[in-house]
């Protein structure tokens, strides 16, 4: 497999998707805190910074073709059952990966936190079965993938909103939406069960997508400055997409053009770090 930059521009054509969060339910949550706000008397706003490491865990992960029906380039799996009975498409998850994160916000209110974030995912390696139909044996799959996600946070600080005293420990629950930024590597397709047809590399590809998670956690206050911070979340981070383009057979080497193909990347897992009061 070639190398890959995560920072690498290896398709300047390609546009980029775009994706509308549903503005209900934003709405509503934009309204309760409103509400809960006029409620409370306001202080001066406490700033910090906190950052982070730890360790997520994939989802399953199906990769299909965006257009199953489609035709120029034709799509790589195309319609109808695989060899297992699912629809045809490569089954597996990106495995489990170390998650990295900085963040920089303020307390405006006393119950409430918000920040902004970065959080990098990578080495998150694919591996899955393909159920192409009329080949034998297994059909393993691979690809390397990473992502990059920019967010906008809010916590909810329970101690102070429910009025509780729990000594050093702050639980906390929390959400955020943004975008994320998410890279795969050429996949490759291996067939050990045919006599000549064993091996097909698709094209690597990038997609921005919107992004959120949800989260809860505790702070634990080692000083009147710092506190260490861990936490659980589930994160939807969109899809990982391979572009269209050229795909190489063993038995073609000029291989074929093919259409994209994407699974969705959600991952849940743990983070630790700390929390620096200004």
């Amino acid at each position: 497999m070639c190398e890959r930059s995560f920072f690498g521009n290896r398709n300047k054509k390609k546009q980029r998707r775009t994706c509308r969060m549903k503005s209900g339910g934003l709405g509503f949550l934009v309204l309760l805190l409103s509400m809960l706000a006029a409620s409370v008397p306001c202080r001066a706003a406490q700033w910090y910074l906190r950052g982070g490491a730890g360790y997520e865990w994939s989802l399953d992960a199906g990769f299909h073709d965006e257009d199953s029906g489609a035709v120029d380039p034709p799509a790589l799996f195309g319609q109808g059952p695989g060899s297992d009975g699912r629809d045809l498409g490569a089954y597996g998850d990106f495995g489990s990966f170390s998650v990295f994160e900085l963040a920089a916000g303020a307390q405006p209110l006393s119950w409430l936190r918000t920040d902004l974030s970065l959080t990098y995912r990578p080495e998150a390696d694919y591996t899955a079965r393909a159920n192409f139909i009329n080949v034998p044996g297994e059909q393993p799959v691979s690809a390397e993938a990473e992502s990059l996600t920019a967010m906008a946070n809010f916590f909810l600080e329970l101690t102070e909103l429910f009025h509780l005293d729990l000594g050093a420990f702050k639980p906390y629950v929390g959400g955020g939406v943004g975008v994320s930024y998410n890279e795969i590597g050429r996949m490759t397709y291996r067939f050990p069960g045919l006599t000549r047809h064993k091996l097909s590399v698709t094209p690597s590809g990038s997609r921005m997508d919107f992004a959120f998670m949800v989260t809860a956690g505790t702070g634990f206050r080692l000083s009147e400055k710092l506190l260490l911070d861990v936490s659980y979340r589930y994160s939807d981070l969109g899809k990982m997409e391979t572009d269209s383009g050229n795909m190489f057979m063993d038995i073609l080497p000029a291989g074929i053009d093919i259409a994209e193909t994407s699974a969705p990347f959600r991952t849940h897992g743990f983070l630790a770090g700390f929390r620096y009061l200004f």
